[in-house]
């Protein structure tokens, strides 16, 4: 997407934040779980569901897809590699279903990319470029009642935490999520010891998700 379009994409939706009676938005929201803590970029609650943002800021050229453990940036030549993000926002909606006590049918969940950017794969399902206004709104089937949304908001807004501790325990409890060799730091199932069959590295280990396909963490088992 050009300078252009995302100036016009800037000026017909405006600023990321939506506004209004529908919608009650927090931004960059730590709140508890029973592994630790989970922080959110941006997180809607309205009675069209809960919607759940992760934003990431990167220029250059992207490549990944959604089976991906990573996705590569390259920017002037040179190569980043970053966890893939749709499986990261898997991870708050998880946490926050059992924050929550919300049915996962009530969640939603968007990858939002912002800067000089380009896919040179093809983007991902989940992903969009820039904003994300015009997807909450696109939501229309009322799938909570006012009553709960009331309770939702309340709940968020008694048990979020705040100031530079939380987010040290959250730096913590990160660290800990991913060294751990039991658990799954995406959606709380349980990690296998498993062997690689096919792949640049058959007979190798690897930690994988008793949850597979719905889950697809994995990490070697010399990360760990």
């Amino acid at each position: 997407m050009g300078l252009l379009s995302r100036l016009w994409s800037f000026l017909r939706n405006g600023p990321f934040r939506l506004r209004g009676p529908d919608y009650h938005h927090f931004r960059k929201i730590i709140i508890p779980t029973s592994r630790g803590t989970t922080e959110i970029d941006h997180l809607i609650v309205s009675k069209f569901g809960v919607f759940v943002v992760e934003l990431k800021d990167r220029s250059g050229w992207i490549f990944g897809n959604n089976a991906d453990t990573h996705w590569t940036a390259v920017h002037f030549k040179k190569k980043f590699r970053f966890q893939n993000p749709l499986r990261q926002n898997y991870g708050h909606l998880k946490a926050l279903e059992e924050f929550l006590g919300l049915d996962s049918r009530a969640l939603h969940g968007m990858v939002v990319f912002r800067g000089s950017f380009e896919f040179k794969t093809p983007m991902p399902d989940g992903v969009r470029c820039h904003e994300y206004k015009s997807w909450v709104a696109a939501k229309k089937e009322v799938v909570l009642d006012d009553a709960t949304v009331d309770a939702i908001v309340a709940s968020l807004q008694s048990n979020r935490m705040h100031g530079w501790f939380a987010g040290f325990r959250h730096a913590q409890s990160v660290r800990a999520r991913y060294s751990s060799i039991t658990t799954c730091p995406k959606c709380d199932g349980d990690l296998r010891l498993l062997t690689q069959r096919n792949g640049p590295q058959p007979g190798s280990q690897f930690w994988g998700c008793s949850n597979y396909p719905a889950c697809r963490y994995k990490r070697n088992v010399h990360a760990s």
